[in-house]
């Protein structure tokens, strides 16, 4: 690998710990973000949806996006608009602010999450993308440590969006300093014809690979926005612990990816996708039935740890899975799908409080285990790939 594609490499990965900050932060700071802006708890399903539609808008139009723009600059100006979106999150004072400051972080997001994994699909090993998508998971990590931090030693929430805010806008300066880097990287990328979205549309392959992104991510997201209210608010555990329990989650996933990363060098992906969509039924399990503390942290730690390779795996086969004329649309619409469970299921499950309380959303997150299980073996089986 040469040096310029290494710092390549490089940024990708910081890019990647950018996009998990704030989806850590969210977790800790809801039960008392709520209370400053003086709206329920299940509106988190409402904030969610907001930041999915500004996901939706940049990520499926991605393919046309990076037609125009090179990815330097797409990176500069999205990390530029979360930053500013998440002072907006601190310094909001109406309801009404904070859903449009959610929209424009989710299209920043939205825009550097689709472009990269485009490019990483023709570009990089499935060992790589994992460890792109581990560097995610750091920063989902940091999130609730860094705002856990700032509640325990009694400052107020939005300590932890400014300073996650600093960071983003210090990352947009750095990808401004490396436009002529990503130039040259994309020039030496051989052209790839893309079919049109509605010729995309028309495969059935694409649509079951939705499907299972929308459930993959739909989870992953939905345990790790609920986890910190349902200890804290159903099971009288304390906010350190919550936070800790949290911030385990989310180290899992990193860990995973990493581990992952090297195993996947030796063994098929194929095994380790089955094992890990088991796994994680296994995992919340544990969770649910919340038999002993040690039971449900190792049922956080499995379902992270199985949910770790699942996304950065599947995407760095979609160009074999449907071809490479059908790649970048099929990324972007796939991040689309993702990001749409991401605010619809946890959403769901927030709806779900009142008739049944806090307690039954593990049990959600069970039924939605093992509907990924079943679409993924439907996938898999009927549309083979070697690897």
């Amino acid at each position: 690998m040469s040096s310029k594609k290494q710092i390549v490499v490089l940024i990708c990965f910081i890019a990647f710990i950018s996009l998990g900050l704030p989806d850590g932060l969210l977790g800790v700071a809801w039960p008392y973000m709520h209370l400053d802006y003086q709206v329920p708890l299940d509106a988190l399903g409402l904030l969610l949806i907001f930041f999915t539609a500004g996901y939706l808008l940049s990520s499926f139009s991605s393919g046309k996006i990076m037609a125009k723009v090179s990815l330097g600059v797409l990176l500069a100006a999205s990390c530029a608009l979360t930053g500013l979106s998440l002072f907006g999150f601190a310094f909001g004072t109406w309801w009404i602010v904070l859903l449009v400051m959610a929209f424009l972080l989710g299209a920043g997001g939205g825009a550097i999450d689709a472009s990269i994994n485009t490019f990483a699909a023709h570009n990089f090993s499935t060992s790589t993308v994992n460890w792109l998508h581990a560097f995610y998971g750091v920063g989902a990590t940091l999130g609730p440590i860094i705002m856990t931090s700032f509640l325990v030693n009694r400052f107020p929430w939005f300590s932890g969006y400014i300073t996650v805010g600093s960071v983003q806008l210090t990352l947009a300066i750095i990808f401004m300093f490396t436009l002529r880097l990503w130039k040259t990287q994309t020039e030496q990328q051989e052209p790839v014809v893309n079919a049109s979205i509605r010729e995309t549309l028309s495969r059935p392959v694409v649509w079951l690979s939705l499907i299972v992104f929308f459930l993959y991510t739909g989870t992953e997201i939905s345990i790790g926005q609920w986890l910190f209210t349902v200890l804290t608010k159903a099971r009288n555990t304390s906010e350190t612990a919550a936070g800790f329990w949290t911030s385990a989650y989310w180290g899992s996933l990193t860990v995973g990816r990493i581990f992952f990363g090297i195993i996947l060098t030796k063994v098929s992906v194929n095994k380790v996708l089955l094992a890990c969509f088991v796994a994680i039924v296994i995992g919340a399990l544990l969770v649910a039935v919340n038999t002993s503390n040690i039971v449900t942290l190792s049922g956080i730690a499995l379902a992270g740890f199985a949910l770790a390779p699942i996304f950065p795996s599947l995407i760095a086969l979609t160009p074999k899975r449907v071809g490479a004329t059908h790649a970048a649309n099929t990324v972007g619409f796939q991040i689309s799908a993702a990001m749409s469970g991401g605010a619809l299921l946890p959403g769901f499950a927030g709806l779900m409080i009142d008739s049944f309380g806090i307690n039954f959303i593990p049990v959600i997150h069970v039924v939605e285990a093992v509907l990924l299980l079943f679409f993924y073996l439907w996938l898999s089986s009927k549309y083979k790939v070697q690897a």
